[in-house]
């Protein structure tokens, strides 16, 4: 067969879905903290200065180290207070180093991943320097072989495998480069989607028939949409994925016309695709084939705890991170009682003593004089109150600091989280929503498994 330009087009989108998937793959990273990576750093010969220049060099920029920080919290009325020993302002500085105080600890945000791994090797490259991270990336094998087994059952049902794994094969990769529970369960649709796509192929009207259908195009194109909440670019790579099984469907049906055009007779079959329910029997068992599957995405989801904890290698030291329950390090509701201690200093008498630990509906007021019937009163007004509004005026002002804030840090992983020094790490820096998302996708499943089924009982018609 002579090569023609027609196949040219879907040749070239298929190469290249298939070099933007292959490198620009991804695997989940686990990490200490939420939104930020630990940069850890043994040096002999390198100060912090030294350090945040080579970070700032290599694109590093608001990155939260000892030297940026600043007193939070002020009060107008007495800008310079004494602190205590064991200040919240003192020990936050346990923050920035192991626990052995050997190494020295950054914070930089893990949209500069990229960056930081280019600094990391620089650093290391200085004598008596050792730098390292702790992001880890682990491929998750769980979901990408679920997916993997549902496309075999699938195809081994399939009247034309030739067809389907052509169709499904950029699919496939997807799942393989982006191995994630909520990508495998979008492939896991589309696998089906083509199913009922593919059964009524080379029929009379098939294209019109299945196009209209709401089960191929809800099945094929609800998960652009899912999957944007958990991340656009996953809804990207998805399309990309769509239009490399479309070309690669596409160079089939011009082989097939090609090979056709061969002879002078044209079978074809005796029902046209208007004839023929686009789910059928078997795809109604195939739909509780997938709707099984999901909810097995999902277990083995809720099992795994997403990534799941990882230990780090034994170079790493214990750093400071987010823990489940109790904390050696400072916690927000130490820099809460320290705000509140700070702000309503002014207002209390010299020498009166001070407990660090407030009350619950504490109050400080402030006593004035007004003048009522002739008669000079004393009156006490409200000047701070200890509740739950206190508390949510400081985070906004800390939301509202100018400069990379470790209270920032703190209050980004959630307000009730405690913090020690460890060496695991649970935080998923790749899927955000994802038991939301599974299960949307089993309630659209299970919807338009439950309406077909009312569909045909409502007519008499068998299942």
């Amino acid at each position: 067969m002579r090569f023609n330009s027609k196949y040219i087009f879907p040749f070239i989108i298929s190469f290249l879905d298939f070099f933007l998937l292959c490198h620009f793959r991804s695997l989940p990273v686990s990490q200490f903290w939420k939104d930020y990576r630990i940069l850890y750093v043994y040096s002999e010969e390198l100060s912090e200065n030294d350090i945040l220049a080579v970070l700032e060099k290599n694109g590093c920029d608001s990155v939260i180290s000892s030297s940026n920080q600043k007193i939070p919290v002020l009060s107008q009325l007495s800008p310079v207070q004494v602190q205590d020993a064991d200040s919240y302002i003192y020990r936050r500085s346990e923050f920035f180093m192991d626990k052995n105080h050997r190494a020295m600890v950054f914070y930089v945000p893990d949209t500069k991943s990229a960056m930081l791994d280019r600094a990391v090797r620089e650093l290391s490259a200085f004598q008596g320097t050792n730098a390292g991270t702790d992001g880890k990336a682990s491929f998750p094998w769980i979901a990408p072989i679920i997916s993997a087994l549902v496309f075999v059952l699938f195809l081994f049902f399939s009247k034309n495998r030739v067809l389907y794994l052509l169709g499904c094969s950029f699919f496939i990769l997807l799942s393989f480069t982006r191995p994630l529970f909520t990508v495998c369960a979008a492939a896991m649709l589309f696998y089906f989607a083509f199913f009922l796509f593919h059964s009524l192929w080379s029929r009379m009207y098939f294209l019109k028939k299945t196009l209209n259908s709401p089960y191929v195009l809800l099945f094929a194109l609800s998960p652009v949409l899912v999957l944007l909440f958990s991340s656009p670019l996953h809804s990207v790579f998805y399309v990309i994925a769509l239009s490399g099984s479309v070309s690669l469907v596409w160079m089939y049906f011009l082989v097939q016309q090609h090979r056709e055009n061969q002879y002078s007779f044209k079978p074809l079959f005796i029902r046209s695709a208007r004839m023929m329910p686009v789910m059928g029997h078997l795809g109604i068992r195939l739909l509780g084939l997938l709707l099984a599957s999901l909810f097995a995405t999902l277990l083995c989801f809720k099992v795994s705890g997403n990534v799941g904890s990882i230990s780090s290698s034994a170079a790493m030291p214990s750093l400071p991170a987010p823990v489940a329950r109790g904390g050696e390090l400072v916690q927000l509701s130490d820099f809460i009682n320290w705000s509140w201690n700070t702000v309503t200093f002014p207002y209390r008498k010299i020498g009166e003593e001070q407990h660090p630990l407030p009350e619950e509906g504490e109050v400080v007021s402030i006593k004035d004089y007004q003048e009522s019937d002739g008669v000079i009163k004393e009156v006490e007004t409200q000047a701070f109150v200890f509740n739950s509004d206190f508390r949510d005026s400081v985070y906004k002002l800390v939301e509202k600091l100018d400069y990379p804030a470790v209270e920032k840090l703190m209050l980004r992983q959630g307000k009730n989280a405690s913090f020690a020094y460890t060496k695991k790490a649970s935080v998923s820096a790749a899927e955000r929503f994802a038991l939301i998302l599974l299960v949307v996708f089993i309630t659209v499943t299970a919807s338009l498994g439950i309406n077909y089924i009312v569909g045909r009982k409502r007519y008499g018609l068998s299942i």
